[in-house]
């Protein structure tokens, strides 16, 4: 057995995950309305955002303790985010006239250049984009709107989730000012992709190989991009590798880099004949 010398670096980054998670276990509002959780989690973002070359991140993730609790960690996230982004919907709502009134969103430039980062690549693996949808798009449909507004193609909106649907969808219409715009309530493994160039699957989407199921099924010649995580962000995220995938065969085209503004790293693929 070989026993690895631990960093500083990585016993700060394993202690403090575990700290975090304590916290997390104990409080009960894991909302913005609760300080604590706003603390700890900019806290969190703000170490998994530091490089940490991908040997270092390994080692981490195979640790013991971290491998115990990741997957209880990742729930409670998950649950922060919905709730963040619950929030920030409600005072959005009504509020809102164009893009850029989201500003004062704390993850707004994260947002902007993570977008920026996606279509730069998208536009080596797929010139023309005439609609497209966003499975998985949440209260807070930010993503999908800024993709519109680089990719000048109609929008379709999909969530499961009828508080997310209802208030997203308000967005939406709030913004859908030329009519291109829709939010629809569905699994998105029971859609129809027939009339989408190009499906975005966001990370939170628990369902993805079903979903991927169901684009080959309705639309076999569509792109889709699926955000998943590498190395230190899978603290935050669980990553993906659709071409592992048993019920598809799908092909990798493309794919983003995290850096310390970009938590996601976004992975394209087209389907194998």
């Amino acid at each position: 057995m070989t026993t690895i010398k631990w960093s500083r670096k990585q016993e700060k980054i394993i202690h403090t995950y575990m700290d975090i998670y304590k916290i997390l276990l104990k409080e009960d509002d894991l909302s913005p309305n609760n300080e604590i959780i706003n603390r700890v989690l900019s806290e969190l973002v703000s170490m998994v955002s530091k490089p940490v070359d991908p040997q270092m991140a390994e080692e981490i993730l195979n640790h013991d303790e971290i491998r115990s609790i990741r997957g209880t960690m990742l729930d409670k996230l998950t649950i922060a985010e919905t709730l963040m982004e619950d929030h920030y919907a409600k005072l959005f709502i009504g509020r809102v006239n164009s893009l850029d009134d989201f500003r004062s969103f704390i993850y707004w430039d994260n947002y902007k250049e993570l977008i920026k980062t996606e279509v730069n690549e998208l536009k080596k693996v797929k010139k023309d984009i005439q609609s497209f949808a966003f499975v998985g798009t949440g209260p807070l449909p930010l993503s999908p709107l800024l993709l519109q507004r680089e990719l000048d193609a109609k929008m379709t909106c999909l969530d499961i989730d009828e508080q997310a649907h209802s208030l997203g969808r308000r967005i939406v219409q709030e913004l859908d000012n030329e009519g291109t715009s829709d939010y629809i309530l569905n699994d998105g493994a029971l859609h129809d992709y027939a009339e989408f160039d190009l499906v975005w699957i966001a990370s939170l989407v628990p369902n993805k190989e079903e979903i991927l199921e169901r684009i080959f099924q309705t639309n076999p010649d569509a792109t889709v991009a699926i955000r998943s995580v590498d190395g230190i962000h899978q603290l935050l995220y669980e990553p993906v590798d659709a071409t592992k995938f048993r019920k598809v065969a799908c092909e990798e085209v493309g794919r983003t880099i995290a850096d310390s503004f970009i938590i996601n790293s976004t992975i394209y693929y087209t389907f194998k004949p």
